[in-house]
């Protein structure tokens, strides 16, 4: 593993001042980042945040286009703190074998990650809430390194709202009882801005509260008790993809097929879902208020990027799917994502796309870090020009600039439905790994997929902005040109890495010219016909849980035979037996939490009934003290909920 190439000498000269001076505090801004666990975008979340609306839309910036690179949690986590494409971070997954915490910790990746960086560039960072799937019981010792301080929710509770559980820089556990989980985060994240703002240091913190995320044994949102009635007359939107015909849904690949109309009953359930959700995210606008207030109050609100966002997407009855994620469609890959702060104009909608493996160099970019003293293998690169003007190009094909036209989105192992009857459904679906990619340009828009099933889905989004009708069925001509265009662009994005990321079509010279084509609009001129139907096609050998270099062949630029480069494989190790053993739920609260009383609950609130976890507790042993406590023990047995990130 390499060591950080973010070397501390060299940033001295960003945040040192002369010896021969007295101290000053450091004037340069803060960064507070909000992202929700699950959060849907394209069914209209963000319009029942009434609070994201007016104090970070109205005072900030809305981007339309921007994605996870893989609708998952853990892997879209892990993508945002290294600023890598999945296949780079090889953190596929929620657990074993693809990923998680225990992963990330033997890859090494941890020893060369966002808090790491911001620390030496003079940062105070902190994080709050949820990490990465996998930090629990059972290895809450090993706390996430680099933080100054981190207080992270620990499974197999962390989707447990009303038995919030966390380690503090990985001291014992400790329950809040009577509290729900969003108002333990929303005292905590204040506490901790009446401290970080009483430093010299800008600071980085990082609030991740569960929800939307559903609570895993009954398969829906738990909102706080003040919000359980809100909204009651609201549906899940009826978009043109909602239980589409079967004219449309025979068009999908893989297992999307198998899928029946939804009956009235699964219908009610998914209105009754996305209720849930959006009471859920109430909870959120309150920690986004009172956090927003706070750096007000303090006077460091001006001088702060706020960000909203989520780690992925979710879809509420579309294509069939009840209620689920892990998809290249829209829903799952098209995330919120707002930002308010220094010299980003107000009330402004974007379509400039981005992505989350973008925010760690825009992150360094606030922080004043010269370009070329960011990590190597950076990905992404920072968003910032295109906050301060968001008006600008929106990938119109010069490759370059403030934006991007080609977005990598990709998925290894399994995918669930998160219904009643999802069983019925034949979850888990194991044929879920597919290569996608996505034009996001002003003139044109395209989402091309392969599956590891070897189907093929082409959609026009410009036109079919619900991805409905698959052109690559019964191509035409045009169409067949167009998908060699596509298959030879996404043989560069499934492998590439640093700068072949951001302009992966510089590999794709016809005739060894710099920038002779730099975007498919000018790729699409038929005298380059002939040199892009030459190009291998994308393929997988066969639908396996895993990133594995043998099945997912042929690779453009080839990588090298001795195993050891490409695939981020230079800036990471390769772990076996990573896994720790599973931590047993035995705690679980009676009570439904978050009343109107404990709207504004402090942090000296939240811990005057707060119980550090016993040995047996950790061990998962119920005993008397629980009971005692009124306390409903239940030992949740292994199934396909694991698999929920």
């Amino acid at each position: 593993m390499k060591a950080s190439t973010l070397l501390s000498g060299a940033l001295l000269a960003v945040t040192a001042h002369s010896r021969d001076c007295k101290p000053r505090p450091d004037k340069r801004p803060n960064i507070v980042m909000i992202m929700t666990d699950d959060q849907d975008y394209r069914l209209g979340s963000t319009d029942y945040q009434f609070v994201l609306q007016r104090l970070i839309k109205a005072q900030g910036v809305e981007f339309l286009n921007h994605y996870a690179t893989t609708a998952n949690c853990c892997p879209s986590r892990a993508s945002f703190m290294r600023g890598q494409m999945v296949h780079n971070t090889n953190i596929t997954h929620v657990n074993a074998p693809g990923g998680n915490y225990d992963k990330f910790v033997a890859s090494e990746l941890d020893q060369d990650y966002l808090p790491h960086w911001m620390n030496a560039a003079g940062y105070r960072t902190e994080y709050i809430g949820k990490f990465l799937n996998g930090y629990g019981l059972t290895n809450y010792l090993e706390a996430p390194k680099g933080w100054h301080h981190v207080d992270a929710l620990l499974d197999p509770y962390t989707q447990q709202f009303n038995t919030p559980v966390t380690s503090i820089n990985g001291g014992r556990p400790i329950w809040y009882t009577g509290f729900h989980q969003s108002d333990v985060v929303r005292a905590k994240a204040v506490d901790r801005i009446e401290h970080l703002t009483s430093q010299e240091k800008p600071f980085l913190l990082v609030l991740a509260p569960s929800s939307p995320h559903v609570q895993n044994d009954i398969q829906e949102t738990v909102p706080l008790a003040r919000h359980a009635q809100d909204f009651e007359n609201v549906t899940a939107p009826r978009t043109p993809n909602f239980n589409p015909s079967e004219e449309f849904q025979k068009q999908k690949g893989s297992w999307l097929p198998t899928l029946p109309l939804m009956n009235d009953t699964i219908i009610a359930f998914s209105d009754h879902a996305y209720r849930q959700r959006i009471r859920g995210l109430q909870g959120v606008d309150e920690i986004m208020e009172d956090v927003i207030n706070t750096l007000e109050q303090k006077g460091v609100l001006d001088n702060t990027y706020v960000i909203f966002t989520s780690d992925n997407g979710y879809k509420v009855g579309t294509h069939r799917v009840p209620a689920g994620k892990a998809t290249f469609y829209a829903e799952d890959s098209n995330l919120p994502f707002f930002v308010r702060g220094p010299g980003i104009p107000k009330n402004i909608t974007s379509k400039i796309p981005g992505a989350h493996l973008d925010l760690g160099p825009t992150f360094l970019d606030i922080a004043g870090v010269p370009q070329d003293k960011w990590p190597s293998f950076f990905d992404g690169q920072s968003l910032l020009p295109q906050w301060h003007d968001p008006e600008s190009s929106t990938g119109d094909g010069n490759g370059g600039g403030n934006a991007k036209e080609t977005l990598n989105v990709e998925f290894w192992g399994l995918c669930i439905v998160e219904a009643p009857n999802a069983a019925e459904l034949g979850v888990p679906f194991k044929k879920n790994s597919y290569k996608t990619l996505r034009i996001v340009g002003s003139d044109e828009s395209w989402l091309y997929s392969y599956w590891c099933t070897g189907e093929v889905e082409l959609y026009n989004t410009a036109k079919d902005p619900y991805e409905l009708t698959n052109l690559a069925l019964n191509p035409t001509p045009e169409v067949q040109q167009l998908l060699n265009r596509l298959n030879a662009i996404l043989l560069v994005t499934k492998s590439c890495e640093g700068g072949t990321c951001r302009q992966p079509w510089g590999l794709l010279q016809p005739n060894d010219k710099p920038n002779e084509i730099v975007s498919l609009k000018q790729a699409m001129d038929p005298k380059y016909d002939v040199f892009f139907a030459k190009f291998p096609k994308v393929n997988f050998k066969e639908c396996l849980a895993v990133q594995d270099v043998a099945n997912e062949q042929p690779f453009y630029p080839p990588l090298p035979d001795n195993g050891s480069g490409g695939l981020g494989r230079g800036h990471r190790t390769t772990p076996d037996g990573w896994e720790k053993p599973k931590g047993k739920q035995v705690l679980r609260s009676k009570g439904k939490y978050g009343t109107a009383e404990q709207r504004h609950a402090t942090l000296e609130d939240v811990m005057k009934n707060a119980h550090y976890l016993t040995d047996d507790e950790i061990a998962g042993k119920p005993n008397s003290t629980q009971q005692k406590r009124a306390i409903e023990v239940q030992m949740l047995e292994p199934s396909w909920f694991e698999w929920i990130g």
